[in-house]
């Protein structure tokens, strides 16, 4: 288990991370106490109508979240997720997406589900990543 305090700055996944997670609830209960002052995002792949609707989910499933709680939250752009489901060439952005976005955010961390489409772009760009199984809360 890793102990997710020494961050100053963590980016987090949203789908399958801060919703629909069994540890889901725990994870809200951290940010919105915010003990260690440290900086949230969520950097999620959801575009458009879903993009949309992360505050509408989040309070469906019981989480008192609110966009207060977090310095920014950051979808993939359209185009990027398209040209990768679409098995286009300039999809493959999408696999460096998430940690280019950390370092632009200055997250030290990114919390996602999805190691195979976050892995390369962590390692690209020096950001650690934690599946959220692993966080110790």
């Amino acid at each position: 288990m890793d102990d997710i305090t020494q961050y100053r700055s963590i980016g987090w996944d949203f789908d399958f991370v801060i919703y629909q997670n069994p540890r889901s609830a725990k994870f809200w209960d951290y940010i919105e106490r915010n003990e260690h002052d440290q900086r949230h995002y969520i950097i999620t792949f959801r575009t458009g109508r879903l993009f949309d609707r992360l505050w509408y989910d989040l309070d469906g499933a019981g989480s008192k979240l609110l966009p207060f709680h977090f310095r920014g939250v950051e979808g993939i752009p359209e185009h990027i997720f398209t040209a990768f489901e679409n098995g286009k060439r300039s999809g493959m952005e999408l696999l460096y997406w998430k940690g280019k976005m950390c370092k632009t955010l200055g997250c030290e961390v990114l919390i996602d589900d999805a190691e195979i489409h976050v892995w390369p772009g962590c390692a690209r760009h020096n950001i650690e990543w934690l599946h959220p199984d692993m966080v110790a809360l």
